[in-house]
């Protein structure tokens, strides 16, 4: 057989270990960068916008690293509430990670914290959560702050009780030693009530590093969306019993969204002061003497939801009664003011005799964006979505992307964009800030002074010099907006200021193309344990599916 082989030709050389090799690397590289291109790829968030769901914080030293699925959007449209990486439209060399809050041809507004449709009669209906989102997007209130601010108490300091005497706080519960009607409420005067604390809905650990660092005298809102939850105990048969979200406004009636129980019964109730204006049929939800009945209620997205031991009882539309208006607060001088008529009080209601012990209580807020410089109603055009992040006063999104467009003339002077000389228009992202402070890794334009010189990344992400020299006017607030003002060359003690003009709320500005759409973020891989702690992790948990 061998004699015959070599007797009809050469033997084909055969691969050396090193070919070998050298071919599996290339083959494992080539596969590698064909599966980040089409697949998957990993991002790390860098800022705070889409916390606490994906987290870039400087506060905390918590940057997530996530796993985003190119696949998706080339097999199915993007949905709302996705959460999406996209070319970022006044910089399309970076990528960006929001929500979808809108879809093509919606016609939106934000208000009460919450996302609506505007029919064309000027009505509004409420863009709800699906239930598994909404169970991810609750941010507790308390006893986050009581722990973030290393309170052991809660009577007293975040939650109020009346009366008093009534109330002794344990270790685990407490106890209601009841002679008639009994209430429980949640104050928290020290961080200004139920609102929108961006330090909400973190670990303790975290949610203390973000506090310390935030100012406490900031733009807020009442948040009317609220979950009150608590393990009941009654020595004795109540009477009556209430979970409630009382919210007060300004020039509105004062109204009190509750789940009522007695008797057995549960209903889901609005009420203005004790006048029912609406509600649920009637359920059954009993509160058995000497057994533990773990009760919640939720007032969110204009309905009214209550559960028993995990289990959801009922649902009841209140969009009737909508909270839309009056949850702005007053902020003066840069002074937060807190009105007395101006609030929301998630508060347990026991009536009867004998003794109730309250366990594991737990109050929470939903996420709750707010209108920030998007226009009253957002008309989102075909083909095109609409961003939100997820930590609202702190994301830089759809609602404030703002462009500036510049001229240049022939020798690269920065010129006003109408006037004769500018050969061509340069648009780019507007984010100046302060001639004093160090340049921020997201700031454009940035001048440099000692030189007349400007340094600005365009909308296709080119980088551009240009010969220009800072107005006096540079980044200082006017009608609550930064300026990007130049002066010509050579001018003295700023004569000829000139403004450039901006652009918000329009296509290739505020709104995505649905081809600028790379993925949608599935993953975070990273912090997560036991690799997190190596380096000192403040919040280590963090491997799971993005919601």
């Amino acid at each position: 057989m061998s004699t015959a082989t070599a007797a009809s030709g050469k033997q084909k050389p055969q691969m050396g270990p090193v070919r070998v090799n050298l071919e599996a690397f290339g083959v494992a590289i080539l596969a590698a960068v064909l599966l980040k291109w089409f697949c998957v790829e990993a991002f790390q968030i860098p800022t705070s916008s889409m916390q606490p769901t994906l987290m870039g914080s400087v506060e905390a030293g918590v940057y997530d690293r996530i796993v985003v699925d190119k696949i998706l959007p080339l097999v199915r449209e993007p949905k709302r509430w996705d959460i999406t990486v996209f070319k970022y439209p006044l910089q399309k060399n970076q990528n960006y990670v929001k929500r979808i809050g809108g879809m093509p041809g919606d016609r939106l507004t934000i208000a009460g914290g919450n996302v609506h449709q505007v029919g064309q009669d000027g009505a509004l209906r409420v863009e709800r959560k699906p239930a598994d989102l909404q169970d991810a997007m609750w941010k507790n209130v308390h006893p986050g702050r009581q722990l973030a601010r290393s309170e052991s108490k809660a009577l007293d300091g975040a939650l109020g009780a009346s009366p008093s005497r009534a109330f002794q706080e344990t270790d685990d519960a407490i106890v209601v030693s009841l002679d008639g009607r009994a209430l429980l409420y949640f104050r928290d005067e020290a961080d200004g009530g139920f609102i929108d604390r961006v330090w909400d809905g973190y670990p303790t650990e975290v949610a203390r590093a973000i506090r310390e660092k935030s100012p406490m005298d900031q733009p807020q809102e009442i948040v009317p969306d609220a979950r009150i939850a608590a393990t009941l105990t009654p020595s004795h048969a109540l009477d009556e019993a209430a979970f409630e979200v009382d919210v007060q406004r300004p020039k509105a009636a004062r109204l009190t969204f509750a789940l009522a129980l007695k008797a057995g019964k549960g209903q889901l109730q609005v009420r203005r002061d004790t006048t029912v204006l609406g509600g649920s049929p009637e359920f059954a939800c009993e509160l058995p003497v000497g057994a533990a009945t773990a009760i919640a209620f939720a007032h969110v997205d204009d309905e009214l939801v209550a559960w028993r031991d995990g289990v959801e009882l009922q649902r009841f539309d209140c969009a009737q009664w909508s909270v839309r208006d009056g949850c702005v607060l007053p902020f003066t001088g840069g002074r937060l003011e807190k009105p007395a008529n101006q609030k929301v009080v998630p508060q347990l209601v026991l009536k009867g005799k004998g003794e109730v012990r309250v366990a594991d209580l737990r109050i929470d807020r939903d996420m709750h964006w707010t209108r920030s410089g998007a226009p009253e109603v957002i008309e989102v055009p075909e083909g095109h979505y609409y961003m939100l992040g997820d930590n609202t006063l702190q994301s830089i999104d759809s609602r404030g992307w703002t462009a500036i467009t510049i001229g240049v003339d022939a020798h690269d002077n920065v010129v006003p964009p109408d006037a004769p000389e500018a050969v061509r228009r340069i648009r780019g992202n507007k984010r100046a800030m302060n001639l004093a402070n160090a340049p921020d890794r997201d700031e454009t334009p940035i001048p440099i002074p000692e030189r007349d010189a400007l340094v600005m990344i365009d909308e296709y992400g080119e980088i551009l010099r240009l010969n220009a020299k800072a107005g006096p006017g540079w980044a200082q607030v006017k009608d609550g907006r930064s300026r990007v003002s130049f002066v010509p060359l050579g001018a003295q003690d700023g004569k000829g200021e000139w403004e450039a003009p901006e652009t918000t709320n329009s296509k290739g500005i505020s709104f995505v193309p649905r081809g600028d759409i790379q993925g949608r973020a599935v993953l975070v891989f990273y912090p997560s344990r036991p690799f997190a702690w190596l380096f000192g992790s403040a919040w280590p948990g963090r491997l799971g599916f993005v919601r």
